[in-house]
């Protein structure tokens, strides 16, 4: 996946810092932010470079209460972000996330979460869209609900509800704008204290409003334009889960699904596949956390923020983290992501992929409860079977953080 932009290496930094405050002893907080960062090549250009320095600055809130049984949070991030060369890309961020969990007398619980978030996307997206060098914003939406019913038993059943949407302020990117919904229902079986088994059955609606589908000739102007049509889509899995841990210091999550996607565009094949995830923690002393994670999937459901219905994308990601000191602490990650269009009637299409590299270290200090302090270093890279979509960038910067509560 491609490296954040500096706005997002002062959100990274700054937020979840944030995020993290709220609990039961501290039901409210506030406070404000300010971030700089530099990147090496801010349009993500295959030749040519373009470096530049951005400020940051933020608004954080949030709150954490509880009524009874129920419990509700909420976390909120305005950012500010100007560039010190490219002013036409200054821009305002945000990142907002609600959850109430909800519980009965009996053994019904659930959930109900809402996440908002705007941003400036990547310029150099790659998967069939060529590089754009203007401001382009991308707002992400989430709304979900899910209930359980026998929790504290030894079989669980869960049935929920999550919508999603996806959009983009230049028309360049119209083939990632979409909206869907999917409905899910699942048994869940614990035959030991430390396995978990689940077998989910998902169906997923949606649609591309503005999918390019050629280049055709506008007779009143005689200049050449987008062709673009609406693509209605539907997905079905068959999910099989499986959650183990290891006495606490190490647990194992994975899913194997059959996939099927069906579109209503013919420049979008159906296909049916096998897709899945597999998530790795462990926690070999108190100071040290490793987590793996790996995953195969299309469409919306992958981990690419470039992804479409047409792709395969296969994603792995490994981070860790060190506790330095009781204030100090460093972290690493590593992740690449590989995508390839989707074939299913026999044509051969290896020579038709992008593939994302991500590197990054970090290190956060905790001067004080509400006083905090953090650097993030990270480099991206592509390889790509279309040269315009190959390049290299690195970004580094500081935050700083406090919080009054």
């Amino acid at each position: 996946m491609p490296c954040p932009v500096p706005w997002a290496v002062a959100l990274l930094l700054a937020a979840p810092a944030a995020f993290a405050q709220t609990d039961d002893a501290t039901p409210f907080y506030a406070g404000g932010s300010v971030g700089v960062a530099h990147v090496s090549n801010v349009f993500r250009q295959s030749a040519a470079t373009n470096s530049d320095t951005v400020v940051t600055t933020g608004l954080l809130a949030g709150a954490d209460q509880r009524w009874g049984r129920q419990r509700f949070t909420v976390d909120g991030a305005l950012q500010n972000n100007r560039y010190s060369s490219n002013s036409a890309l200054n821009n305002q961020s945000y990142t907002l996330r609600s959850n109430l969990a909800w519980q009965t007398v009996g053994n019904l619980s659930g959930t109900l979460s809402a996440t908002s978030s705007r941003a400036l996307a990547d310029f150099n997206i790659g998967g069939g869209v060529d590089p754009i060098f203007k401001k382009n914003t991308e707002r992400n939406d989430e709304y979900a609900a899910m209930a359980r019913l026998g929790v504290l038993t030894r079989t669980t059943l869960e049935a929920g509800w999550t919508h999603r949407e996806r959009g983009f302020s230049a028309a360049e990117y119209d083939r990632y704008v979409y909206r869907q919904n999917t409905a899910q229902a699942g048994v869940y079986l614990t035959p030991g204290g430390n396995v978990k088994l689940g077998l989910v059955g998902r169906h997923t609606r949606g649609m591309y409003p503005r999918y390019p589908t050629g280049i055709v000739l506008n007779p009143d102007t005689l200049h050449l334009q987008v062709r673009s049509e609406r693509n209605d889509f539907t997905r079905d899995d068959l999910d099989f889960t499986t959650a183990w841990s290891t006495g606490g210091n190490s647990s194992l999550t994975t899913r194997l699904s059959r996939s099927r996607l069906q579109n209503t565009l013919d420049a979008l094949r159906d296909y049916t596949r096998t897709t899945g995830t597999l998530s790795w923690n462990w926690r070999p002393t108190a100071k040290v956390q490793l987590g793996v994670q790996y995953a195969r999937d299309t469409g919306q459901e992958s981990l690419s923020r470039a992804a479409e219905a047409n792709r395969v994308y296969t994603s792995w990601r490994i981070n860790t983290s060190y506790a330095l000191s009781g204030k100090v602490n460093l972290t690493a990650s590593a992740s690449r992501n590989r995508s390839q269009l989707a074939a299913d009637d026999g044509r051969a299409l290896a020579d038709a992929f992008d593939r994302d590299q991500t590197y990054s270290l970090g290190a956060s200090w905790a001067v004080t409860r509400g006083l905090s302090l953090g650097c993030q270093f990270n480099h991206a890279s592509r390889d790509s079977s279309v040269p315009q979509y190959v390049y290299s960038a690195s970004s580094y910067g500081c935050t700083g953080q406090v919080l009054f509560y």
